[in-house]
Formats: structure tokens, C-alpha cells, sequence
């Protein structure tokens, strides 16, 4: 069974918003997810709100969804990242990632929840 989970999705746009109301009418949210974009936050503020809730919730793991890897997004989680051992960031993120999330957060060990996430992530991408 993994640790307690805090999960945070940072994204450009609106894109977060529509990616956690989709994946909520697949899936029950067994983990809620914290969304922040750049649109309506500097990347500053929400860098603050992060680390703030990281350093509240020591015996957590916390997860970061980002959008794009090597994008603004991606960039702040990978500082919030460096200055903290518990926190993974994941890019990319798309529908499948939350949705594995979800049904897997409360069943698997940490690591093989990240490798799965990002596993079912890449099986929802196809070309035909």
C-alpha cells in the first residue's frame, strides 16, 4: 500500500481544469488534486502554495502533474522538486495519468505507482 499522497497538477491554461473534470466523471477521486495554472497564478504564488503544503504534510509523498516537460510548469515543479526528497514530478500529464492515479494511489508502493502512471500514460497514446 503506497504512503499518504498529496497530488498538485500545474499547467498552462485551462488545461488542468478540464483534465481533472474529465478524469472525475471515469473515476472516483480517491486523492483529491490541487490545480494550479499560470494563467490565473504567478508561477511564484504557486510555488509558495506548494511548498507551503509540502511543509505541512511532512510524512506525505507528493506527486506533481505538469503538462510539458521542459515548459515554465515543469520547471517550478522541478525546483519545488529539488529542494524536497518526497516529491515526483510526472509530464506530460494526460487523461490516462489521472485515471491510473486514481484507481491505482491507494493499492501499489510509491515507486511502482509512478512507473505505472507513466505507463498507462504512454498506452494512451496510439497511432493508427
Amino acid at each position: 500500500m503506497s504512503a499518504k499522497i498529496n497530488c498538485y497538477l500545474i499547467t498552462h491554461g485551462d488545461l488542468g481544469e478540464y483534465l481533472i473534470k474529465i478524469s472525475s466523471n471515469l473515476v472516483t477521486n480517491t486523492v483529491p488534486i490541487a490545480f494550479y495554472s499560470n494563467k490565473n497564478l504567478a508561477l511564484e504564488k504557486i510555488e509558495e502554495k506548494i511548498s507551503s503544503e509540502i511543509a505541512s504534510k511532512k510524512s506525505y509523498k507528493h506527486l506533481v502533474f505538469v503538462d510539458l516537460a521542459g515548459g515554465s510548469c515543469w520547471m517550478l515543479a522541478n525546483r519545488i522538486k529539488k529542494n524536497n526528497d518526497d516529491v515526483s514530478v510526472i509530464s506530460g500529464v494526460n487523461i490516462p495519468m489521472l485515471v491510473s492515479f486514481q484507481v491505482n494511489c491507494c493499492r501499489m508502493e510509491w515507486e511502482d505507482l509512478l512507473v505505472k502512471i507513466v505507463e498507462d500514460g504512454k498506452k494512451g497514446i496510439d497511432r493508427r
